[in-house]
């Protein structure tokens, strides 16, 4: 069933309630609507026992809230799930006593041994769940109550700790006969620039460090059956991430699950997009500000969109734990106080850690709902990247995620207009307008562009 359905490449399938359904009948047309709700309706994630040594035997027991649990004395544990932002200690006596191993990630027991040095398969009689330590970080800030400036990130704190250091990776190369897979060190070498992404873009909290890489064969040209057949022959590993790397021809486009991505190719953007949904983030879309339309995945300030991009956009970077307090202001108070602000805004660029004290973005929280405004200018000059001018101002409507679990910050783009727009822009019910901007010009390859350092903007309701 699992491997049937692919549940473990969407968390959101992957906690016991999508197959329960399922096995008990409650899947039908007819009870859609209500189990729909039940599975996008925010839910801690569990701590998952299973029986054999495999991400995808039998559940033998669950554990959703921190604390110790016992086994049954005839259960055999050989796996354990670990969501992120959670570790689980594994005792081989009862009431989370005796000798003992932690873990922070998937684990095969049959491949893991307690502190003394026995093997943990079949031996643990309890474990013990916990958050991931939060340690201080100018990135990880609360809101006081007369802070009226400032965002608060909802996400979950264990999880950002989780995330923001040195996550570990194995690479899985699937080889298929007649078909071309990138070569092992063509992989590495994308993974490494990623690493050297998220180094500047979150400012030295998270990198990436290879520390096992595996070539499987697989025998079908059909894409669902070819990730299953390396899904069972992958050696396990304690890994955070896991790297599936395909066979060209065989799947039409990459996928990430709750620990995993599967990659077409060694394209840098689809690496960023697919760890991106690791990390927490959905897809930024944008909507047609005239027409009302969304075009899916068709935001290229971000690397969750389709096209080529940068960054991820200012949204999902805060999302992420990659900004500080000051440089992300909320506007609500200001507006309600004089009916209008203007706010100066340096561009995102790369997201590096800067001593500049303007501001990043200016945020509205959208009165009445769950969702916010985030606006910002996502870079400061036109690249080769995509055609995104210096100082464009862009309009993100974001939800605020209180709870949310998963791949959770997906963002719709309202506005998008240049710095030297002399017209008012819409969008979430409030009013943008650029009054002014601070510039200059350089050679690039013998041609002048103009480099942005700041764009200031009315705001009114």
């Amino acid at each position: 069933m699992v491997e049937t359905c692919l549940t473990y490449a969407h968390p959101e399938l992957e906690d016991g309630v999508f197959i329960d359904a399922v096995q008990s009948g409650q899947c039908t047309a007819a009870n859609w609507s209500v189990l729909r709700e039940q599975l996008l309706a925010p839910r801690p994630p569990s701590v998952f026992v299973r029986e054999s040594c495999n991400g995808g035997s039998q559940v033998i027991q669950e554990a959703a809230s921190s604390g110790c649990y016992t086994l049954a004395p005839t259960a055999g544990a050989s796996f354990v799930d670990v969501p992120v932002g959670k570790t689980v200690t594994l005792h081989a006596a009862g009431d989370c006593t005796g000798d003992s191993v932690t873990v922070e990630t998937d684990t095969n027991l049959c491949e893991t041994s307690f502190g003394s040095g026995a093997s943990a398969n079949d031996k643990v009689r309890s474990f013990r769940v916990q958050d991931v330590e939060v340690l201080p970080s100018s990135h990880r800030y609360d809101c006081a109550s007369g802070e009226s400036t400032c965002v608060e990130n909802h996400n979950n704190a264990s999880r950002l700790a989780a995330i923001n250091k040195k996550l570990t990776v194995k690479i899985v190369r699937m080889t298929l006969d007649g078909k071309t897979t990138p070569a092992l060190t063509t992989i590495k070498n994308t993974v490494s620039n990623l690493s050297d992404y998220y180094a500047v873009a979150s400012r030295n909290q998270l990198s990436l460090e290879v520390i096992a890489s595996q070539n499987v064969v697989v025998t079908s040209t059909n894409c669902a059956t070819a990730k299953t057949q390396a899904r069972q022959k992958a050696t396990s590993s304690s890994a955070f991430l896991t790297v599936y790397v395909l066979p060209g021809g065989v799947c039409s486009t990459s996928n990430a699950g709750s620990r995993s991505v599967n990659l077409k190719g060694t394209l840098f953007r689809d690496y960023a997009h697919e760890v991106g949904h690791v990390l927490g983030l959905a897809h930024g879309n944008v909507r047609d500000p005239s027409t009302g339309t969304v075009k899916s995945s068709g935001d290229s300030s971000t690397y969750m969109g389709i096209f080529a991009s940068d960054n991820y956009n200012l949204p999902q970077l805060h999302w992420l734990g990659w900004t500080k307090k000051e440089e992300i202001v909320k506007i609500n108070s200001a507006i309600a106080s004089n009916g209008f602000t203007e706010i100066t805004l340096r561009p995102v660029g790369s997201n590096a850690d800067s001593t500049n004290p303007l501001p990043m973005g200016a945020v509205w929280e959208i009165p009445g709902t769950d969702q916010r405004l985030f606006i910002a200018v996502p870079k400061p000059r036109l690249t080769g990247t995509n055609q995104i001018e210096g100082g464009t101002v862009f309009a993100y409507r974001a939800p605020k995620c209180v709870g949310c679990t998963g791949m959770a910050m997906g963002t719709m783009q309202m506005a998008r207009f240049g710095a030297k727009s002399i017209n008012e822009h819409e969008a979430s019910g409030i009013f943008i307008t650029p009054v002014g901007y601070t510039s200059s010009f350089v050679q690039v390859d013998g041609q002048s562009v103009e480099v942005f350092t700041s764009v200031t903007l009315r705001v009114r309701q």
